[in-house]
């Protein structure tokens, strides 16, 4: 899922919650919930992450065309 592969890649970078509200606007309440799979991200709140964090747009497809192929 997209909030794993997340939660990984600001762990192993040392991003805090509060930095990522900083660079994107979104409050660290729901990112917080995101990350712990509480709620899913909007296309935009994504689109935030990405473009704030430098994140391949690309490894968020193929974990998105992956996590759909399982639900069949």
């Amino acid at each position: 899922m997209i909030s794993n592969y997340l939660k990984k890649y600001f762990n192993e970078r040392k991003i805090n919650q509060y930095e990522i509200e900083k660079r994107t606007g979104i409050r660290q309440s729901k990112i917080s919930l995101a990350l712990n799979n509480k709620r899913k991200l909007s296309a935009e709140e994504l689109l935030k992450i990405a473009i704030a964090f430098d994140i391949d747009l690309n490894k968020i497809k193929e974990i998105i065309q992956s996590s759909n192929k399982n639900d069949f």
